[in-house]
């Protein structure tokens, strides 16, 4: 795998947007596509897992399930914290929680992962950013996704 297509994957996604919440939307995506990979990966036969319609919850469940042990426990606990704020804003008028959301996840991934180069870069929403990076290039390692 190019260790560099995630990280270009998340800036792609990302670099033109100022608005927090439709960066929480898109970041939850990208997660949602690496956890259906991952799971299609482990599948005889995909076109069943892509004609179930899971729900995000479910394909975190299921990947987990099939990967636990090939990816260190923050990073599943880390997509739950994702799915969770992204859930309080779907399903909310407002988004009074969902910036402290943002910074508890941020600080849960900084805490568990020990190189933190999100300073380096100057997009808006930064930390959010290379958190989202962190854990998507997390799930993507656990089959080596291309």
């Amino acid at each position: 795998m190019d260790k560099d297509v995630p990280f270009l994957c998340v800036l792609q996604t990302l670099e033109d947007i100022n608005d927090l919440e439709l960066t929480i939307l898109k970041c939850h995506l990208l997660i949602e596509g690496a956890l259906t990979d991952v799971i299609v990966s482990k599948a005889e036969s995909p076109k069943y897992i892509m004609e179930a319609r899971l729900t995000f919850s479910n394909k975190h469940q299921l990947a987990r399930a099939m990967y636990d042990g090939a990816c260190e426990s923050w990073v599943w606990a880390a997509i739950s914290m994702l799915n969770k704020t992204r859930n309080r804003l779907a399903h909310n008028l407002t988004s009074k929680n969902v910036e402290d959301d943002i910074n508890k996840f941020v600080f849960f991934v900084k805490e568990n992962q020990p190189m933190w180069g999100g300073d380096v870069l100057s997009v808006k929403h930064r930390d959010f950013f290379w958190a989202v990076f962190v854990v998507l290039k997390a799930v993507r390692d656990i089959v080596d996704i291309e």
